[in-house]
């Protein structure tokens, strides 16, 4: 059995698992970010001493309201969780009779309109709707009124489903592929009298996006505490409307409702708002110029690599402010990205990649990794591709 000391110093070996290098950047399955040093001081501090949570949450909020330009917000168990919380809030308005009816909806609205979602199909043929990070409005009960083709969707298309049993607008913040922007979904929205919910949990930087969709008039704003923020992994944000804000609070933890589950910490908030008090503080431009250093380093150490080509994307292909770097493999290698994913996983070290719709190409993303670790990647892509 590993002792305390075994777990203190090395939790990982402790478990008997091993560290991964992370070319993914944020991927959740990875572990997310790396918290910074200050905010791991400032949680630790925050785990010496017991405190309210309702006035915690509500001087949170403050903080988070003054750098999103929301009303209020709410720290929670990441950006799905803030989603869920969200949702409810919408449905019940702060009728604590309707927040112990979810996800019974026979009183209320139980329409959410969101962009058509893909389809996919199982080994024996069933094809079934995939619903992501949006299963999370699912829980509360509500049936999805999808719009669009899953490419496209017209600001006429969008506005012929509304009903009177819509109760919210459910949206991401893509700007490619000719889809509606979050601006002009709000404006079509308001003239139904229905709320916005964006779900803009990786859009960070550039920092404006904190802002951005509250400026817009969406009633919501869900984002992931530890992506761009780099806060702790289990921690998200709600920013919005007060009164919206207090309805989720008032179904979240300490509380009993259905976004109990969305509980936090103290260690998490108070880590949180460090970390989004130092990422509103930093100079956005040089963290710009850091990360896209970052990937320039991978891509020269990729540039000839045999059997594959390489591209140098910045921004990413949804438009983000991402340096990536695009693999794909040759043909003639026999191979599919999947199979160099699980070549790269299984090594020594072992790395975490990123996939694609494309089975021949690899993504990778090093904003997080140190240059050893970049040399790490690129030497084991030249020994894998020959």
């Amino acid at each position: 059995m590993p002792t305390i000391e075994e777990y203190s110093t090395d939790p990982y070996k402790a478990l008997g698992l091993r560290p991964i290098i992370n070319a993914t950047c944020h991927h959740t399955r990875v572990g997310g970010t790396l918290i910074r040093d200050e905010v791991l001081d400032a949680m630790r501090a925050a785990a010496a001493h017991h405190v309210d949570m309702n006035r915690l949450q509500k001087a949170a909020g403050e903080i988070i309201a003054r750098h999103t330009h929301a009303e209020a917000g709410l720290v929670v168990s990441g950006c799905a969780a803030a989603i869920l919380a969200g949702t409810a809030a919408v449905l019940t308005g702060k009728d604590p009779v309707k927040m112990q009816e979810l996800p019974h909806l026979d009183d209320m609205k139980n329409e959410v309109i969101a962009e058509r979602f893909p389809r996919r199909t199982t080994d024996n043929g069933a094809e079934y709707i995939h619903y992501g990070y949006a299963h999370a409005v699912k829980t509360t009960g509500i049936q999805f009124v999808e719009v669009g083709d899953g490419s496209v969707t017209t600001p006429e298309e969008l506005d012929a489903v509304f009903t009177p049993d819509t109760a919210m607008v459910y949206w991401g913040t893509g700007e490619t592929g000719g889809n509606l922007r979050v601006e002009e979904v709000v404006e079509i929205a308001d003239r139904h009298d229905v709320p916005v919910l964006v779900d803009n949990s990786n859009s960070l930087p550039p920092k404006r996006h904190l802002w951005r969709y509250i400026d817009a008039g969406a009633a919501l704003v869900t984002f992931s505490g530890g992506k761009g923020i780099r806060g702790p992994q289990g921690s998200g944000i709600l920013a919005g409307r007060a009164d919206l804000i207090e309805a989720a609070a008032m179904q979240s933890a300490p509380t009993q409702g259905i976004a109990r589950v969305a509980k936090v910490s103290k260690e998490e908030v108070v880590g949180l708002v460090t970390a989004l008090e130092m990422y509103a503080a930093e100079d956005e431009e040089t963290l710009l110029t850091d990360q896209r250093a970052r990937a320039d380093i991978l891509f020269g150490r990729l540039d000839g690599i045999a059997n594959a080509s390489v591209e140098l994307l910045d921004p990413d292909h949804r438009g983000r402010l991402y340096p990536t770097v695009w693999l794909t493999v040759g043909p003639e290698t026999g191979m599919t990205a999947a199979q160099v994913l699980e070549k790269l996983e299984n090594g020594d070290p072992s790395i975490a990649a990123m996939s694609h719709s494309d089975p021949q190409i690899v993504r990778l993303d090093v904003r997080l990794c140190e240059e050893w670790e970049i040399d790490a990647v690129a030497t084991r892509l030249h020994e894998i591709l020959g």
